[in-house]
């Protein structure tokens, strides 16, 4: 099954809302049909930047998971940059978010 990347740069969190959700918002995302393969939560050019690693039938299983995240992930903080990538010999290729 291949492996994907969201790869989403999050700025200002939004009123009433924590770290922990931002974590819980993108985590939740993955549902029975994929698997999560691993979260991670860096500071890349001094912005945090959130990376889910997941499994998906295909690119249109992953374009759902990747939406799913970021439409999510914007109810608990601001989302100015968003990628979706394939994993390909570990790295990531970026793929189109619309067919």
């Amino acid at each position: 099954m291949p492996s994907y990347r969201t790869i989403l740069t999050v700025t200002n969190l939004l009123p009433g809302h924590g770290p922990q959700d931002v974590e819980a918002a993108a985590r939740a995302a993955v549902t029975a049909s994929t698997t999560l393969e691993a979260f991670q939560v860096d500071v890349v050019r001094g912005q945090p930047r959130v990376t889910i690693r997941f499994t998906g039938a295909d690119d249109a299983d992953a374009r759902a998971v990747h939406h799913r995240t970021v439409a999510g992930v914007r109810r608990a903080a601001v989302v100015p940059a968003q990628v979706l990538a394939k994993v390909v010999g570990g790295r990531s290729v970026p793929i189109a978010l619309e067919a």
